[in-house]
């Protein structure tokens, strides 16, 4: 979104040059790309977020701005003097989703003409080419209020007949570019008796064109249903400005005062015209958008200690407004804020995200354990002991093969709006998962695998285990059946399941929720992990082996972990041979590790090398009587 400095500093007033006003916005969740000169003016272009349709405009960055400084916004009063005309515009909308509100007015006697220059000034900063002053005016309009509006030509639409409703497969409509597009089903158009005239919230058609020879408009501002625009531009492969906002969200109450600031630009550039009076068509009742929140919860998510006054000076900086424990989201909003920690987000940008006093997790007095992600991760740690490979997969589950394993699919999660086929509903089981992870491997001779993850059926969301292995043999799947308790069967998989994902080998899979896993509460390991983030050396290890005689009895693990903590320059160690000979003694074993030795400020030299070698293995031979093989 680009910015004119000018034309911000109509509805804000601040004393900021360009270059501190951007890194005040970045700060402020608004990273600024660029800053380009133009003229005595200067363009900031700014990288707004998917979620911020609100600030696709020069007034919707204008409101964060005085939130940022704690400036007022100013909006310029509109005082329009319409009159009753003869001509008439007759709106119908099909379905109320289609078009939540359309707003309009008949501006007759107009005469088309070229912009003023600093209309025309503005545009060009911005990057759009000046045509007349009605599409100049509408383009201008959209800019500066994020309202995108559109002019028809009154004289080319039947008796003024407004028609909205969704398109059948194979209509088409030539567009303001010139190109014959064919429709899909559900984009919003509008039509008279004569067929249809626009592509709504895309580009309108070229059979109701200003042209030099208008003399009347239709001057529409509406609110579209941003999916249906979303659905329509992507099939067509087609983006504007005004798609672009609208499949982001345009402000429910915006459409009269855009609608208005066009028609007094119009007055002013043709004083002749006269405006109709305002279309105001409500498909839905505007209902407000509330969120509950407690200061205590905002500053416990966001770290900070603010009183409740000041976190509701915050979110009315804002413009949202406060009563007690419930916040009301501004309109322009409601697309992007609808839980308490959307607030909490707000609140912290505002208090600004450098105040926020960084806290050494080594300093908290007190640390609440999630005990049943310790139980999960307490499961994983037994079955990786027991030789399974952990997964991971999309919780999503395909229809087909849903059906195959026999869950009933009306009571299976179901996506509203799916991306793809494979992705409309959400799986009931983890078997779903797991047998499409063991498709990947048909001809693997052994396959150990589990996950932990969530699913849905019949209304639920819980956590649950699956399990599976594959060839003849079940016999580990039945011991962590018993050393588990689960009550749940083995089940081998039919044939015709795994001829379905082309599997040659038997597979039997365990499945059950997680609450109903039970065993032994020292098997949970409640301890938090001591280590430390080490930083990533730039220069590359260097690697040493050592071979080792000990005692029978003495763990590799043990020995490794000497070997760890004999330097902070080992990065890490492995063993790769263990083996028991007479030659070593009676009792002896060998053990081999290789060793990864790594300086974070240069190369390791061969001497520094050595050094550690020794250290490690005088370490072992006071420790452990290791010697050294010959």
């Amino acid at each position: 979104m680009k910015i004119l400095l000018s034309w911000l500093k109509d509805y804000v007033q601040i004393n900021k040059s360009a270059y501190d006003l951007a890194e005040d916005l970045s700060m402020f969740a608004h990273e600024v790309e660029s800053i380009t000169p133009v003229g005595n003016d200067t363009v900031l272009d700014l990288e707004i977020t998917p979620n911020r349709g609100d600030c696709l405009s020069h007034i919707g960055i204008a409101r964060q701005v005085a939130a940022m400084y704690s400036e007022s916004l100013i909006i310029p009063e509109i005082i329009i003097e319409d009159i009753e005309l003869d001509k008439k515009v007759i709106v119908k909308i099909a379905k109320e989703n289609i078009c939540p509100r359309y707003t309009a007015r008949v501006i007759d006697n107009i005469k088309i003409s070229d912009s003023p220059q600093w209309l025309k000034d503005r545009l060009t900063a911005y990057g759009f080419r000046p045509i007349n002053n009605i599409v100049d005016i509408t383009n201008y309009v959209m800019i500066a209020t994020g309202q995108p509006l559109h002019a028809f030509d009154y004289d080319k639409i039947s008796n003024g007949e407004m028609n909205l409703r969704l398109s059948k497969k194979g209509e088409t409509i030539t567009t303001l570019d010139g190109k014959n597009r064919i429709l899909p089903d559900g984009a919003i158009i509008i039509e008279d008796d004569k067929g249809i005239f626009d592509l709504s919230g895309v580009m309108g058609g070229a059979n109701s064109e200003i042209s030099s020879n208008t003399k009347t408009i239709i001057l529409q501002g509406a609110i579209f249903n941003p999916v249906l625009i979303r659905r329509a531009s992507k099939f067509l492969h087609h983006q504007t400005d005004a798609s672009y906002r609208y499949e982001r969200g345009v402000d429910f109450n915006g459409t009269i005062y855009g609608v208005d600031m066009a028609a007094d630009l119009i007055k002013q550039t043709s004083p002749e015209s006269q405006i109709g009076k305002l279309i105001d068509q409500e498909a839905v009742d505007e209902t407000k958008q509330t969120i509950s929140f407690s200061g205590d919860r905002i500053n416990r998510l966001i770290g900070t200690d603010l009183d409740q006054m000041t976190i509701n000076s915050y979110l009315q900086r804002l413009y949202f407004k406060t009563d007690g424990d419930i916040a009301i989201v501004p309109t322009f909003r409601v697309y992007d804020v609808s839980i308490w920690q959307d607030l909490a987000e707000e609140v912290a940008r505002v208090h600004g995200f450098d105040n926020i006093e960084r806290i050494d997790p080594e300093k908290i007095d007190s640390i609440v354990l999630d005990k049943d992600w310790q139980k999960r991760e307490a499961i994983k740690d037994i079955l990786k002991e027991k030789g399974f490979s952990e997964v991971y997969s999309t919780s999503f589950g395909n229809e087909d093969k849903i059906k195959l394993m026999e869950f009933d699919l009306t009571k299976c999660a179901q996506v509203i709006n799916p991306i793809a086929p494979e992705t409309k509903y959400l799986r009931p089981d983890l078997s779903i998962s797991i047998l499409s992870a063991i498709s990947k491997n048909p001809w693997a001779p052994e396959i150990n695998i589990f996950e932990i993850e969530k699913v849905f059926f019949e209304n639920n969301e819980y956590w649950q285990l699956g399990i599976a292995t594959v060839g003849k043999n079940d016999k580990v799947i039945k011991e962590i059946k018993n050393q588990f308790s689960i009550q749940d069967n083995i089940v081998e998989i039919q044939k015709k399941v795994l001829d379905a994902h082309k599997i040659r080998r038997s597979v039997f899979i365990l499945s059950s929720k997680v609450e109903n896993i039970n065993f032994e509460e020292k098997d949970i390991n409640y301890e938090i992990s001591q280590s430390k983030l080490r930083p990533i050396s730039k220069y590359p290890p260097t690697i040493r082996d050592i071979s080792i005689v000990v005692d029978m009895k003495i763990a590799s693990e043990e020995i490794q972990k000497e070997i760890l903590e004999a330097s902070s320059a080992i990065l890490l160690t492995e063993k790769f041979d263990e083996f028991v000979s007479e030659k070593f003694g009676s009792d002896k074993k060998s053990l081999a590790f290789h060793i990864w030795l790594q300086d974070l400020d240069a190369n390791m030299s061969e001497i520094e090398a050595n050094k550690i070698i020794k250290k490690i293995i005088d370490l072992l031979a006071e420790k452990y009587q290791a010697k050294l093989r010959s």
